[in-house]
């Protein structure tokens, strides 16, 4: 039945495809290019160095990737969600993920502060900034040693070099770390040209979302997402996107995981966490066209 799937029926029968420090992909029987995510109760920040396990988090998390999922799928974007399937787990076509996190900004916040330290706090973007960031582990990848994990990317349109740089040390006072190839790093037929689509509907997504949290009240200053491509080859956006995905300032502090990054009490992230699923709930009502909020701009 589709509601008999847990962390535990996961481990238990050995369907699990992958584990990630807050997630757990999962086979679905009789299914092979469908699966299941199903969130996990931890939290962390600084690529694992802080780790605390939150009661609830696991539905909150699911529950707010639903809500968002449910209206970019009504509003046209690409997204790996088919529905909601129990408090902690929801269904989603099986992706080929990319190795990257996109991120788009509508003010300067957090790592690119420390990139371009000239830049004051909650500087507004007019026109959305997209970075893409190489996802990495161990501080590898493939045959290379880094000094960092997930670097900056730099990929000059028509360059056959892609460019990588320390997050979070000033842009303009270092020189890229390593260049690579991009057949060192592209895995896929022509995955070079999915940048753009990649870029483009990153944007549109966080449009779609900046309007439904500012018809709630809170403001939308960046989110990272991630993208895979389906059993035919269609791009999607993948992944979750939960309160660990973005930033959103409500009366001057952040109610996402930045306030636990900050060293916020357990008992307030928890309440913060718990205010994004009641928020994001109401984001059903609307059916926004991502095309009407000039995301060519």
């Amino acid at each position: 039945m589709i509601h008999e799937i847990s962390e535990e029926i996961a481990r238990k029968n050995n369907l699990i495809i992958a584990e990630g420090k807050t997630k757990i992909i999962a086979k679905r029987e009789g299914k092979t290019y469908d699966g299941y995510i199903i969130s996990k109760n931890d939290i962390t920040a600084g690529d694992g160095a802080k780790h605390d396990v939150i009661q609830g988090k696991a539905v909150f998390a699911n529950q707010t990737t639903c809500n968002v999922f449910r209206l970019l799928k009504a509003c046209g974007i690409p997204v790996a969600f088919h529905e909601k399937v129990n408090s902690t787990t929801f269904s989603a076509p099986l992706c080929l993920m990319l190795p990257y996190e996109v991120v788009v900004r509508r003010e300067a916040h957090g790592s690119y502060l420390k990139r371009m330290p000239g830049v004051p706090k909650e500087h507004l973007f007019p026109k959305l900034l997209v970075e893409f960031f190489l996802k990495t582990s161990g501080k590898k990848w493939k045959n290379y040693d880094l000094p960092c994990d997930d670097p900056l990317m730099v990929y000059p349109e028509g360059s056959g070099d892609i460019a990588l740089y320390e997050p979070l040390k000033p842009i303009h006072s270092q020189k890229p770390f390593l260049v690579l190839r991009k057949e060192e790093v592209f895995s896929y037929k022509e995955e070079w040209n999915l940048f753009p689509l990649m870029a483009k509907t990153a944007k549109s997504s966080f449009l779609v979302l900046e309007k439904a949290w500012q018809i709630e009240g809170p403001r939308l200053v960046d989110i990272k997402v991630e993208f895979g491509l389906s059993e035919n080859g269609a791009l999607l956006l993948a992944d979750v996107i939960d309160n660990d995905s973005w930033r959103v300032v409500e009366n001057g502090a952040y109610i996402d995981k930045q306030a636990y990054r900050d060293g916020e009490d357990i008992n307030e992230v928890t309440g913060k966490y718990r205010r994004v699923v009641d928020i994001t709930g109401q984001f059903s009502a609307y059916r926004l066209n991502s095309l009407s909020f000039g995301v060519d701009h």
